[in-house]
Order: C-alpha cells, then sequence, then structure tokens
C-alpha cells in the first residue's frame, strides 16, 4: 500500500476506535441507570469477557506499528510529543500482551496509567496542533510540534489517531474490571 492508502487506513482505524469507544462509555452509563440498561451492560460486555487485554494488546499492537510505518518507512521524524506518546504507548504491547496470555487483571492500574498519560501529552499536542501560539519551548525547530504531517477529514491528526489508542485502551480496561466485578 502507498502512504495515501496507509494514512487513510489509519484514519479509518482511530474513528473506528473513538465508534468503539463512544458505544463502551455509552452502554456503561446505561449499566449505571436502571435495570435494563444493567441488564444491556452485561451482555454486551460480557461478549468480550476475556478477550479485553488481548483486544488492548491489539490496539496499543497496531498503534505501535503505525507509528512505526510512519517513521520508518514514510521518514516522517517525530516531534517531541510524538516521542512521548510512543514512550506511553509502546510498553502497553508488552504490559497488555503479558497480562492477556497470563489472564492477569491486576495489570489493569499499570496499563491505564500509562493509557492515561499517553491521552493527556495527545490531547495536549492536538491542542497545540489547533492553536500554535499555545506551544512553549519543548519541541524543537526542526521538528515543531505545532505542526501537522496531514489532516484527515478535517481533525484526524498523528496525534489524534495516538489519542483515539489511548482511549479505547482505556475503555477495554473498564469493560475488564466491569466484567471481573460481575
Amino acid at each position: 500500500m502507498d502512504f495515501h492508502s496507509m494514512r487513510l487506513l489509519f484514519a479509518l482505524l482511530a474513528l473506528a476506535a473513538n465508534i468503539a469507544t463512544i458505544g463502551i462509555v455509552v452502554i456503561g452509563f446505561a449499566g449505571r441507570i436502571g435495570p435494563s440498561g444493567l441488564a444491556l451492560r452485561r451482555r454486551v460486555f460480557g461478549a468480550f469477557r476475556g478477550l479485553e487485554l488481548w483486544l488492548g494488546f491489539g490496539v496499543a499492537t497496531t498503534a505501535m506499528l503505525g507509528s512505526l510505518y510512519l517513521s520508518d518507512i514514510v521518514h516522517l521524524v517525530p516531534c517531541t510529543y510524538c516521542w512521548y506518546q510512543r514512550i506511553a504507548m509502546y510498553p502497553l504491547v508488552v504490559i497488555l500482551g503479558i497480562a492477556a496470555f497470563r489472564r492477569d487483571q491486576g495489570i489493569r492500574i499499570y496499563a491505564a496509567s500509562l493509557a492515561g498519560i499517553g491521552a493527556v501529552i495527545a490531547i495536549y499536542h492536538r491542542i497545540v496542533q489547533a492553536f500554535p501560539e499555545l506551544n512553549g519551548s519543548a519541541c524543537s525547530a526542526g521538528v515543531p510540534c505545532t505542526a501537522a504531517y496531514f489532516t484527515l477529514f478535517g481533525f484526524v491528526t498523528i496525534p489524534y489517531m495516538a489519542l483515539s489508542g489511548f482511549l479505547l485502551i482505556l475503555a477495554l480496561l473498564y469493560v475488564d474490571r466491569t466484567n471481573s466485578a460481575a
């Protein structure tokens, strides 16, 4: 696949992650409203019982491979904030992979911490891209954090894609916690 097809694929995966995350959040709230919402949450979340950590591992792996594709194949040089997001995402591949293999729900706090930190960095990075005047001196002149290598659909940039991955991982960890408590 050429670069234009790959970036479209990455953008569509980010949007699919957004839809899945919103769905998880809505169903999670529905489970707090009443008996019918609770039944819906149990039925939908229960369908993923035992797969939550594997799905999180898949999201983290896809994000890692996507970032490596952009830097090592397409030769887009990551900015400072992109590196910070990678520092949060790459360990999630190992942590979630081992946890899924061992069926270790105790990993949630560690994975959620990394995903939460990564999400905050991605949010800030996306804001800096939208409002360059807010950027401090964290990024170099050679690879400015304010510049977007590409923007699809008017809002999907690399930090947006990373944010989508981090939020979906957090949502999957919530499903795992909910299923473990049931």
